[in-house]
C-alpha cells in the first residue's frame, strides 16, 4: 500500500501540557487543516492515543465514533488518512496506534522514510551516471 507521510515543521508548544504535545504531534504530521473546523482529525487522534497506546486489541470505527460522538464516515475517513501515514493499522475491524508506544510508532514511521529515501537515493544515482553527472 502507498504511503502519504507528510511532515511539517511547527513551532514546539510550551512543556507540560499533554493536550498540546498530542496535538503537537498530529499537526507536525499535517492534520488540522483550515477545512477541519470542527478539529475531527484531531479528536480521534488523541482519543486513539489515550485509548490506543499499549492496547493490542484496538477499537471499531463504530466505538470511535460512539465515543467522540462523531459519524461512522467521519471516522472512518479520518482513520484512512491515518493509517496512509503509517500512524494507525488496521486489524480486521478494529483500528489502534501503530505500536505500543507513541515513540516506537513514530520510530517504526522513521525508518519506513528512511527506507524510501534510500531507495530513491538509489535511483538518482543511477539516473545521474547515466547522465555522466557526478557528485562527490
Amino acid at each position: 500500500m502507498p504511503r502519504k507521510i507528510l511532515i511539517r515543521k511547527i513551532d514546539l508548544p510550551p512543556p507540560g501540557n499533554l493536550e498540546d504535545d498530542i496535538d503537537f504531534i498530529c499537526r507536525s504530521f499535517g492534520y488540522f487543516s483550515q477545512r477541519d473546523k470542527q478539529d475531527t482529525a484531531g479528536k480521534i487522534f488523541r482519543y486513539l492515543v489515550r485509548a490506543g497506546c499499549g492496547n493490542d486489541t484496538g477499537l471499531s470505527s463504530d466505538e470511535i465514533a460512539e465515543q467522540l460522538d462523531l459519524t461512522r464516515g467521519a471516522i472512518v475517513h479520518h482513520l484512512n488518512s491515518f493509517i496512509s501515514a503509517g500512524l494507525i493499522i488496521k486489524h480486521h475491524n478494529s483500528y489502534r496506534i501503530r505500536c505500543v508506544s507513541l515513540q516506537k510508532s513514530l520510530e517504526e514511521i522513521k525508518e519506513d522514510v528512511d527506507r524510501i529515501f534510500h531507495q530513491i537515493m538509489k535511483i538518482a544515482k543511477d539516473i545521474d551516471t547515466n547522465l555522466g553527472n557526478y557528485y562527490r
